[in-house]
């Protein structure tokens, strides 16, 4: 090695030496003021009794009390009685007892101990503090007051420069609008915000909120919500994969495998997207929605659509209880099925109505019309009515259907199965007449104003024809096939929802 880097080398250890010297010095804690003071040796070493307006400093931390030894060697303060700390003149600190290490920087306090900042105040009877880092933890309970927000939990940490709690155990945040518990939370001061990891509740006046992780803004009262999230507000429960919840404004918004329980309208409804409204009393649930409604203790029936509307009653909106989906609604029942493209459940009148094409079948027997009324009786189906173009096909035996046509009809029915049907207006028949069970007599082709038919088991079993009948009974294999069939005949059993089945992910 040269003689200059030698050199070098020698002069860039003194600067550091130096330094580190100068660092030391600066770092030492010194007495500012005191009525009286002695010095004293301990078995800790050379040591200063400070008595009376104590006034100590390290650098910019600035110690009160009423009376304290200074350890010189240690560089370490113990003191007493109405201690206070101003540090960097951000962060206060009151107590009863300070013990305090001058080169770790290093601070603990006990007794009625305060620490306040412009954000917050913390109390608690144990206090660590970090003045290096700026970091502050206790691990005996405390109570922290941040605006309306009283936080007490057993564990906490403070992050003074970020201004960030965290907590851990028995964690309880108390609102005027709403209490949360948490098993660990992160909140900061500034921002106004609540991280939870772990089982967490947050209880308002007329709402709930359960999950395992989320956020809670505090200030602008928004919070997203997940894992086993579940929001419970007046008569309905909502799980989802993911919540967001706008309390201010009562809106919630549910993400992936929804679940939404509907109280009042005894209803379950499904789907991976939905909001909720307070305001408009309207919850909407779309991306593979189905619902089941609850008929009696034996069955149900399955709701899909593309998009589901849940209507709560509200006199001031002049909006009464209902259900209403929109574009491809199927229903399943285990006696019922039909489709159509939009459909509407009046709650004050239990009236399930269906729109736009729709078809129901019923064993055998397919009806279809313009609009397609049932009402619902004791939470059983216990009649409907055909408007326009009403037409029903049974299908009586392989090529064979019993047909009635007309402008309207209405119906009753027992156990969801049809017993009577009445045509009013435009009445159209063709009726296969029977000997016996099996055997034919031949068809009954007739016109007929008004009419009314009879079933059994599902099936024609009876016709009765009231206004001008004008018809005639052919034998069974002198009609044409196209003779057979009543003008606008389909049918459609294809198109039949065979099953209950689950649109989304569970």
């Amino acid at each position: 090695m040269s003689y200059f880097a030698k050199k070098f080398i020698s002069l860039f250890i003194l600067i550091i030496f130096v330094q580190l010297v100068n660092a030391q010095q600066k770092s030492r804690v010194e007495i500012l003021g005191a009525d009286l003071f002695e010095g004293q040796v301990t078995q800790f070493g050379n040591s200063k009794k400070l008595i009376g307006n104590v006034k100590l400093k390290q650098e910019t931390t600035l110690m009160y009390c009423d009376s304290a030894i200074l350890y010189d060697d240690s560089n370490m303060v113990k003191a007493y009685s109405h201690v206070k700390i101003n540090h960097n003149d951000s962060i206060h600190m009151e107590g009863d007892y300070l013990k305090y290490d001058g080169n770790s920087k290093q601070a603990y306090m006990e007794g009625n101990v305060k620490m306040y900042d412009k954000s917050m105040t913390l109390t608690t009877s144990q206090l660590n503090f970090d003045m290096a880092n700026n970091v502050g933890y206790y691990l005996n309970n405390a109570l922290i007051i941040s605006d309306r927000n009283n936080l007490t939990s057993q564990y906490g940490y403070y992050y003074s420069r970020t201004r960030n709690f965290f907590f851990k155990k028995n964690v309880v945040l108390i609102n005027p609008e709403y209490t949360m518990k948490s098993d660990t939370l992160m909140y900061n001061t500034i921002a106004k915000t609540s991280y939870f990891y772990g089982p967490t509740v947050i209880e308002g006046k007329k709402d709930k909120i359960t999950c395992e992780n989320g956020w809670y803004d505090t200030k602008k009262e928004i919070s997203q919500f997940s894992i086993n999230a579940v929001l419970y507000t007046e008569n309905k429960i909502l799980k989802a994969d993911s919540l967001f919840y706008d309390r201010k404004n009562t809106i919630g918004k549910a993400f992936n495998n929804i679940e939404l329980y509907d109280s009042v309208q005894k209803i379950t409804l499904y789907g991976n997207y939905g909001i909720t409204n307070g305001k408009t009393k309207i919850t909407y649930v779309t991306q593979k929605p189905f619902a089941v409604m609850v008929m009696d203790k034996k069955d149900s029936m399955f709701l899909y659509a593309d998009s589901i509307f849940l209507l709560q009653a509200d006199k001031k909106l002049k909006q009464k209880e209902a259900i209403k989906a929109y574009r491809k609604v199927k229903i399943f029942k285990s006696d019922i099925q039909g489709v159509c493209d939009s459909l509407v459940y009046q709650k004050s009148d239990s009236t399930l109505s269906m729109f736009s094409a729709p078809i129901i079948w019923n064993g055998v027997n397919q009806i279809t019309a313009d609009t397609i009324h049932f009402y619902i009786n004791n939470n059983q189906l216990d009649s409907f009515e055909l408007r326009n173009n009403s037409f029903l096909i049974s299908n009586e035996k392989g090529p064979h259907y019993n047909q009635v046509k007309g402008k309207n009809m209405k119906g009753y029915l027992d156990s969801s199965n049809i017993k009577y049907l009445r045509v009013y207006g435009n009445g159209q028949s063709i009726y296969y007449a029977k000997e016996d069970s099996i055997n034919y007599i031949g068809i009954n082709k007739i016109d007929c104003s008004e009419m009314e038919f009879y079933f059994v088991n599902k099936k024609i079993s009876k016709g009765v024809f009231i206004t001008n009948p004008d018809g005639f009974m052919y034998p069974l294999d002198e009609l044409k096939p196209e003779e057979l069939r009543l003008r606008g005949f389909i049918w459609r059993e294809k198109e039949k929802p065979q099953k209950v089945y689950y649109q989304y992910k569970k």
